[in-house]
């Protein structure tokens, strides 16, 4: 009877606290999402519900078909992409959250579940992440659900060794290196049950199978195999730009950690950094002690940990996005580190571990929330399309810090507010005739705050779109240009690229304008503005849009490598 009870109780309150996260998730997220799609991957993600097809870059490779076909079933209730991906991003938020508590609780108890949810929901990470068009907070949830389904084998639930095989290859097609980083985990679960032949043979088929299921339409929507694997060269040549293991400058790998070392402190949030740092230097004999392996926690939570944050320490990628697969094992082991605190502080001041706790939890959430919140504006908006080598050195500062520490609203409103503004005065510019307009848009140190050639060509569909790497801007890229130059072009959803010695760009009759999206400090720059001419709209932001009437002039100008040349059509 007591027994019953009891579970009565337990399910009660697990539900009211449910309730709790899930009204704390939404009110700290609906008020501050973004209106615009954020960066390139979120105009790539937004064309694919669309049409999906790898080759043109909707989405970018690897794919992604499941977050893809997820988004279509959305968005035919929405009818707008950003709407339909920052949607995705709050519901999995949530689940995330949710599904942080239950694991946990079950691992821990539920005082330390309660705190470590309420460090992820208020994760300046985590929290920017689930406002914006992105895939994170799915690949995030994903990573629980794994951890999730896999530690309940250790539980002795034996027919999870289904679910988890089963959970672990369809998360490859949300995300494909879920697989990698989370397969070592999963195989610890499975190892207690390594003489049970019939019951790994058949997950092992169920982990397959589930792979085969997003992986075989991928590889034939993208034309074939070889297809596939020319889609998806660009992802490994991109750490030719940030590994030192690949080519990189060893100064560009070491600012690459520096950049994930300060998105782990704001993932975590600033005072979690230093309750953690403390509870590692109190405890690091008994961490370090070899019993430690035998601890089924303690090994979930290190395999959980370790395998992503090895490869993104030696092979650094370019999104702090990346750290929510194994953020919400950092805040379980903070939600441990802040009990432990409490108890500790508790003795040595006579004061009660609840008002300790508390103390801590109310600091830490405050802070976070100002951090977020707060309008800083340190950074002077020029610089997003200024080149780095032409920058002086308070400017490299200035972009540092808006790289390595800001990820806050204040960054999404910004976004909003250039992409607005930059499509409202193009427009304007047009007459609201996009066709008579050519936007031509160089390569800029801010592709998510500036206006990008993936945005331009989303938001003003009917104008020539085109985007300029030479050898002047092309820095960023896997493969620095020397002498070619490249161009792709996109009007109407029609994508076109060129890379050649020279290249001539069509200029129809129809144009009676170019705009230029690009930087004064550029010699592209001084060419234009020598051989065309240029007009100047300075926006309220510090960033300036530049213009050439041509209105039908006869063209044959060289900019660079660039052939203006008009074409009759």
């Amino acid at each position: 009877m007591n027994y019953h009870l009891n579970e009565h109780k337990t399910g009660y309150s697990n539900l009211l606290i449910a309730i709790f996260l899930t009204i704390l998730t939404v009110v700290t997220r609906v008020p501050f999402v973004s209106k615009y799609l954020f960066e390139w991957d979120s105009v790539n993600f937004a064309l694919s519900f669309n049409k999906y097809d790898i080759a043109m870059q909707q989405p970018q490779s690897p794919g992604y078909i499941l977050y893809v076909y997820l988004g279509k079933v959305v968005n035919s209730i929405f009818h707008d992409p950003n709407t339909t991906m920052v949607f995705i991003s709050i519901i999995f938020s949530i689940l995330t959250v949710l599904l942080v508590y239950f694991l946990a609780k079950q691992m821990l108890s539920q005082k330390i579940a309660i705190i470590s949810t309420l460090l992820l929901i208020f994760s300046p990470i985590f929290w920017f992440y689930g406002e914006i068009a992105t895939i994170y907070p799915v690949e995030s949830f994903l990573a629980v659900l794994i951890v999730y389904t896999s530690y309940q084998i250790l539980r002795g639930k034996t027919r999870f060794i289904y679910i988890s095989a089963l959970t672990l290859g369809i998360a490859g097609g949300f995300r494909q290196e879920l697989i990698i980083f989370m397969l070592p985990l999963w195989l610890y679960c499975l190892h207690h049950h390594f003489k049970d032949i019939r019951r790994l043979s058949t997950s092992f088929i169920i982990f397959i199978v589930s792979i085969m299921l997003w992986a075989v339409p991928t590889v034939l929507f993208a034309g074939g195999l070889k297809s596939y694997m020319v889609s998806s060269g660009h992802f490994a040549a991109s750490f030719k730009t940030t590994s030192a293991f690949f080519g990189a400058a060893p100064t560009t790998h070491i600012l690459m950690d520096t950049a994930l070392l300060s998105w782990l402190i704001l993932g975590v949030g600033f005072v979690t950094a230093i309750i953690l740092v403390f509870f590692l230097l109190k405890k690091w004999k008994t961490i370090l002690n070899f019993e430690m392996v035998k601890n089924p926690i303690f090994m979930i939570l290190l395999l959980w940990i370790l395998p992503e944050l090895l490869f993104q320490i030696f092979i650094p990628l370019s999104k702090p996005g990346y750290i929510l697969t194994y953020l919400p094992a950092l805040l379980i082991i903070a939600g441990y580190a802040f009990n432990f605190l409490s108890s500790d502080l508790s003795r040595k001041f006579s004061v009660s571990p609840k008002s300790i706790l508390g103390c801590l939890l109310i600091i830490t959430i405050i802070l976070n929330g100002v951090y977020f919140l707060y309008p800083y504006h340190f950074n002077s908006e020029e610089t997003w399309e200024t080149p780095v080598s032409q920058m002086n050195e308070s400017q490299k500062i200035e972009l540092g810090i808006d790289m390595l520490a800001m990820y806050n609203y204040e960054k999404i409103y910004k976004n909003d507010k250039n992409t607005e503004m930059h499509i409202q005065t193009i427009l304007e510019l047009s007459n609201s005739d996009p066709g008579s307009t050519m936007v031509v848009v160089r390569d800029i140190t801010r592709e998510d705050q500036g206006f990008s050639w993936r945005k331009s060509s989303y938001y003003l569909p009917a104008s020539d779109n085109y985007y300029f790497l030479d050898y002047e801007n092309s820095q960023f890229k896997s493969a620095k240009m020397t002498s070619n130059v490249s161009v792709f072009y996109e009007k109407n959803d029609q994508i076109s690229g060129f890379e050649n010695e020279t290249v001539v760009i069509p200029v129809n009759s129809s144009i009676k304008r170019i705009v230029w999206i690009m930087s004064d400090k550029s010699e592209f720059f001084k060419e234009v503005q020598s051989k065309i001419g240029l007009k100047v709209i300075n926006l309220p932001n510090g960033l300036k849009i530049y213009y050439s009437d041509i209105n039908g002039t006869d063209m044959n100008v060289k900019i660079n490598n660039f052939i203006f040349k008009t074409s009759q059509t």
